[in-house]
């Protein structure tokens, strides 16, 4: 994180990292490691260079900060990676090899998947100043967790009765994200988000209340009520003739022609053109699904609706769903962008997918995107549209008609 990003930020109190354990085999790079950590601040620093040290060292103490090199002696920093996870270390973990990225990449994805707290992943030798960048992030990150633990983050119990007050007062109200052509700039439309605006004047995400919703059996009344959120905002909107709404519409909502249906009378009724409307199909109900899913999409496209996969390659079934359900979207999740930014071979997975879609006739959308790197990222790879931060967060209907009014032809 550079320095013109931490002046922005909200003002937290960071943590301070009081004890870091380095395990490295190779002492011209341990003997380094453990002096520029001692040198950022850090009271106490221990260094060893075989995995048995290693143990000993994580049973006497829990670390703030744990660097880990895969090429230990005796073991691997893979099987050190279990024995952290299975002790339950909350510790800030960096990975770091001499190993090709693949390989490094591999290693903090299953160390992240073990549920530790993966911080880096770097190759060896370390420059001193992404040390202490790694390290200013780690600490400035705990302070924020902390200073936000009273937020909702984590996915509630809530009683159906309270889900369908919920619809019926519409406290859940609708977000709007934009998405931009990748090539000109202009504003092709938005992402039609759920967000729910709580009589204690608290704000949920999906992420809190979607969970409730499918155990209550009423994410098809709230995907129905979404719709038709989007199709009066689109037929309100005096300056967003031609532009395009994206609905979240679940796998399992989506599993039969009548609902398909049921989504074209409601278009017709509010007076809305279907090629306006992305039904952005998420990645859940696995592969027995498809046969259902693909009838509903076929009926959408016959009824002249845009569907997209949504997250491609997030799910098991991402492919057989892309070869059985006729899509004309591909939406590329954020995590294959920010693998991407960092590693090769991630950008030769993202390249292949974007030249898939245009081979298939889809328009490819690429999400996450942050900065100008990420869009010239995507740019250069053929992708058509972007969405993203860097365009701007998921705001209220009345923030986006500005946004509509300010973007002009842009």
């Amino acid at each position: 994180m550079n320095a013109l990003v931490r002046a922005v930020l909200p003002i937290v109190q960071t943590r301070v990292i009081h004890s870091t354990l380095v395990v490295d085999g190779n002492e011209l790079h341990r003997m380094p490691l453990v002096k520029a950590l001692t040198g950022a601040g850090v009271s106490s620093v221990k260094g060893v260079a075989d995995g048995s040290s290693a143990i000993d060292a994580l049973r006497g103490q829990p670390w703030d900060v744990v660097f880990l090199d895969l090429d230990v002696q005796d073991i691997t920093g893979m099987q050190l990676v279990d024995i952290l996870a299975d002790r339950g270390s909350k510790a800030g973990v960096v990975i770091m090899s001499n190993q090709p990225s693949r390989l490094l990449h591999a290693a903090s994805g299953y160390a992240r998947a073990r549920g530790l707290n993966v911080i880096g992943a770097l190759r060896k030798p370390l420059d001193p100043q992404v040390i202490r960048d790694v390290m200013d992030d780690f600490a400035l990150s705990q302070g924020a967790a902390a200073s936000m633990a009273s937020e909702f983050t984590s996915p509630l119990d809530f009683s159906a009765e309270e889900l369908r007050h919920a619809l019926l007062a519409q406290e859940i109200k609708p977000y709007f994200q934009p998405q931009h052509n990748a090539a000109t700039g202009m504003l092709r439309g938005a992402e039609v988000l759920a967000r729910w605006h709580r009589a204690d004047g608290t704000v949920l995400g999906p992420a809190v209340f979607l969970p409730a919703f499918e155990r209550a059996g009423l994410l098809e009344s709230l995907t129905n009520y979404m719709l038709t959120c989007a199709f009066e905002t689109m037929t309100t909107d005096a300056h967003g003739c031609g532009r395009l709404l994206a609905v979240n519409v679940p796998a399992t909502v989506a599993r039969s022609t009548h609902w398909a249906q049921s989504v074209a009378d409601l278009a017709g009724v509010a007076g809305v053109d279907p090629g306006r409307v992305v039904i952005e199909i998420t990645e859940d109900g696995g592969a027995l699904c498809n046969d259902a899913l693909s009838g509903a999409v076929t009926q959408l496209r016959l009824r002249g609706f845009q569907c997209a996969i949504d997250d491609f390659g997030s799910g098991d079934s991402s492919l057989d769903r892309l070869l059985c359900v006729p899509f004309n979207e591909i939406k590329i999740n954020r995590s294959m962008l920010q693998q991407a930014r960092e590693h090769p071979h991630a950008r030769s997975v993202l390249a292949s997918i974007i030249a898939m879609g245009k081979q298939l006739v889809a328009t490819v959308v690429a999400e996450g995107i942050e900065d100008e790197e990420d869009l010239q990222l995507v740019r250069n790879l053929g992708c058509q549209v972007t969405q993203g931060y860097l365009h701007g967060r998921p705001m209220s209907r009345a923030a986006y008609l500005r946004y509509l009014l300010r973007s002009g032809n842009r």
